[in-house]
């Protein structure tokens, strides 16, 4: 029987199709998508489970005219394999290749760029209200997990559509899920008959639930939604990872970012690096921490997995909280847990982090609480892209009064800022990279639980003629690129704020810099090196090497550091490069 798929290459291809082979085009989705993410990874499990959903929209609405606004896109292949992209989905989150999740700039087919949750109501809805105005046709439907419920903006925007009366369809995804199983309140909720009640109490119009894998009942309601003159609610009961059985058979995340992976025997085979990792080793560290100090718990926006707190909530069930997918409201939950005596750790991601920063400032910093930032997938992250990069803690967070904002360069230094933080009476922030630990050099590989204070050298030459000055790790690329210069010099600053002047300042003596680090030059690092230089008057060469003035996209992050100077030989060439221009002048 000659395949489906191929023959589809818009939306309009899937209208075409006779209704009775839509379920065989929903076989032929599921069957490509594993076998995608099988080759390059991918977010499968959110994927597998909106399959049948994606088909009847496609099918109901007319897409672009009709805008479908997506939820933070993890639940998109089927979408962008009808959309034009089937052929060249094997290059999903790589250079170049498909995005990660969603981008306008890929596809007239995505409304709108979306990297985090709890969006598309919101977008949805300034969406409409434009269209209004404009005198522009079509409809907008708003596509969110119910993940994307445990989320404040999520609310926001249904308050607001249900008091602009103005027709709006949001269908609501609802497996159960975030990465992992959702918390609180309203998730129970939707699987009761309160559901019903709760969003016409709102002002919308409640259709469901329905079952989202019933393509008659599916359309069948989305074109009720569809004829509606007024906000309404279609609500969908899916199984994220459906059609896959290693995927329905994690229970943890249900397949939520499986591979690569190839069956061999008859048997998942999943390709896994077997190295720890910096979140792996902050969750060690952090362990040994709580077993010392009943005060410390931990608090998480739904990342138990990607922030290894899966095994420490196991054994500290009543310490351990994870919040859902709301980052300021877990910002001002440890303000609440501080204020009463505990000394919280928010363990949560660069790019989440940033969705809370008044609360960081507001509600922690202004009153000086000591609630730790443990900021996870600091630095470039690669496959995930623009929305995920951590480029811009530093430069947002180094200027708030008493935050002090500190990075390890290996896991053993972790024992020691983490002790760090605890003797601090305010706030603090420790940042650290995706990816596996690195080795290093045997000066930096003791460990210790004793509290650090201000910068050390990592090679100090008796009389240097340039220095390089750096954040985190970039410190063994700094001594790898020194290593065979006798009179070339190394400062870990581990502190950007307060900065260790004195270290800096005698860093600078020799009178060129390469200051390196590994998020935006604007404001970082280099910029706190440059102002106290200018305060102080001291007339010294300097190079910055950083995330460029740009949104870094999706690729190989190995590759992308080459690529921006920010590895050994990088730091090397700015090096020399520098020390010809002193030559020169």
């Amino acid at each position: 029987m000659e395949r489906l798929l191929p023959r589809i290459h818009s939306p309009r291809d899937v209208r075409a199709l006779p209704e009775s082979e839509l379920p065989r085009l929903c076989e032929e989705l599921r069957e490509e998508i594993i076998a995608v993410c099988g080759r390059v990874g991918g977010h499968l499990g959110a994927s597998l489970g909106a399959v049948e959903l994606i088909v009847a929209l496609h099918r109901v609405f007319h897409s672009p005219q009709d805008a479908l606004v997506f939820d933070v896109g993890h639940q998109t292949y089927a979408h962008k394999l009808l959309t034009g992209r089937r052929e060249r989905m094997d290059t999903l989150r790589q250079a170049g290749g498909i995005a990660p999740f969603l981008d306008p700039r890929e596809s007239p087919h995505d409304a709108l760029a979306a990297g985090h949750a709890s969006t598309a109501v919101s977008a949805g809805l300034g969406m409409l209200q434009g269209r209004r105005l404009r005198g522009l046709p079509g409809h907008v439907v708003a596509v969110v997990g119910d993940g994307a419920l445990t989320g404040g903006l999520a609310f926001e925007g249904l308050n607001n559509t249900g008091g602009t009366h103005l027709p709006l369809v949001v269908v609501l995804n609802d497996n159960q899920m975030s990465i992992s199983a959702n918390v609180g309140a309203i998730p129970a909720l939707l699987r009761t008959h309160e559901a019903r009640a709760f969003f016409e109490g709102l002002g919308f119009t409640y259709l469901g639930p329905v079952d989202g894998h019933d393509l008659p009942a599916l359309l069948h309601t989305l074109r009720e939604a569809r004829a509606s003159s007024r906000p309404v609610v279609v609500h969908a009961l899916t199984k994220k990872g459906r059609g896959f059985p290693p995927a329905e058979a994690d229970l943890q995340t249900r397949g939520h970012a499986m591979g690569p992976y190839e069956w061999r025997d008859g048997k998942l085979v999943r390709s896994r690096g077997g190295h720890r990792t910096f979140s792996e080793a902050f969750a060690a560290a952090l362990d040994a921490l709580m077993a010392r100090d009943a005060r410390v718990v931990a608090v998480t926006p739904a990342m138990l997995e990607g922030s290894a707190l899966v095994e420490l909530q196991r054994r500290y069930p009543e310490r351990v909280f994870d919040v859902g997918i709301a980052e300021q409201h877990a910002v001002t939950f440890c303000a609440g847990l501080a204020a009463t005596g505990l000394r919280p750790v928010c363990a949560i991601y660069s790019t989440f982090l940033q969705r809370a920063y008044d609360q960081i400032i507001h509600d922690v910093c202004l009153p000086g609480l000591p609630v730790l930032f443990a900021v996870d997938r600091a630095g470039l992250v690669g496959a995930d892209g623009a929305t995920h990069q951590g480029a811009y803690d530093v430069a947002s967070l180094r200027p708030i009064p008493g935050l002090t904002v500190m990075a390890p360069v290996t896991g053993e230094d972790l024992p020691g800022l983490l002790a760090t933080a605890l003797s601090l009476e305010g706030p603090s922030l420790l940042r650290f990279p995706r990816g596996t630990l690195p080795e290093a050099p045997p000066a930096l590989s003791v460990e210790s639980p004793e509290p650090v204070r201000g910068a050390r050298w990592v090679k100090r030459a008796p009389r240097a003629r340039i220095t390089f000055i750096t954040l985190g790790p970039f410190a063994l690329s700094a001594w790898e690129a020194a290593s065979a210069e006798p009179d070339w010099s190394v400062l870990d600053a581990r502190f950007v704020s307060p900065l260790d002047e004195a270290a800096v300042l005698e860093a600078a003596a020799c009178g060129r810099l390469v200051v390196a680090e590994e998020g935006t030059t604007r404001g970082g690092l280099g910029s706190a090196v440059l102002e106290l230089l200018a305060a102080k008057q001291v007339p010294a060469r300097v190079t910055l090497l950083g995330m460029p003035d740009t949104f870094v996209p999706h690729g190989d992050a190995r590759v992308q550091r080459a690529e921006l100077g920010l590895d050994a030989a990088g730091l090397r060439r700015a090096a020399l490069a520098l020390l010809a221009e002193g030559k020169a002048s």
